[in-house]
């Protein structure tokens, strides 16, 4: 075989695992329905596992004429839940928070999305990074109601953790 056709070979045998490895590196594709509780989701392609939490998300949304010097406030005490509550529109900040514990002994990409109407006031602290093994990490979840019309948002934030299935494959 000659020289020029050995690297021929090699570059074939490199684009064709770039383009099967790059294939397995799939987006979550937007949920149909809305979790009403904290549910998880695995799935795996052929390099790849994905564990996927899911939260359920809302906000009620008033205007300051309805507000009218007194607010109704309610506390949700479920850790599952990121309810942000009955706010008013006129760029209010609010904030919850997760904890995520890497309990693997590899890296693992976290990648957090938004999901429903919800999506466009919804902002995150921290966001597609790699929490190493036994590393812990908090997340605030932030709402902004500036120009947001009043009502009812709705929707679920995806936790998704990307974890390799073999060694050689690193995040980074």
């Amino acid at each position: 075989m000659k020289k020029s056709e050995k690297a021929f070979l090699v570059v074939s045998i490199l684009v064709i695992i770039s383009l099967f490895i790059f294939s397995n590196f799939q987006e979550p594709v937007e949920p149909k329905d809305f979790v009403k509780n904290k549910t998880f989701t695995n799935y795996s392609t052929s390099f790849f596992n994905f564990e996927i939490t899911r939260y359920p998300s809302n906000v009620e949304i008033r205007s300051t004429e309805q507000v009218n010097g007194t607010a109704f406030i309610g506390f949700v005490t479920d850790p599952w839940n990121i309810n942000f509550g009955v706010i008013p529109g006129n760029g209010t900040f609010v904030t919850r928070n997760i904890e995520l514990t890497n309990k693997k002994g590899t890296n693992s990409k976290i990648i957090l999305k938004a999901y429903g109407n919800i999506t466009p006031l919804v902002f995150f602290s921290k966001n597609n990074f790699v929490l190493k093994p036994r590393e812990k990490v908090a997340i605030d979840i932030f709402l902004f109601s500036n120009k947001t019309k009043a009502g009812n948002y709705t929707g679920e934030i995806d936790v998704i953790a990307q974890k390799p299935i073999y060694n050689f494959l690193p995040i980074s």
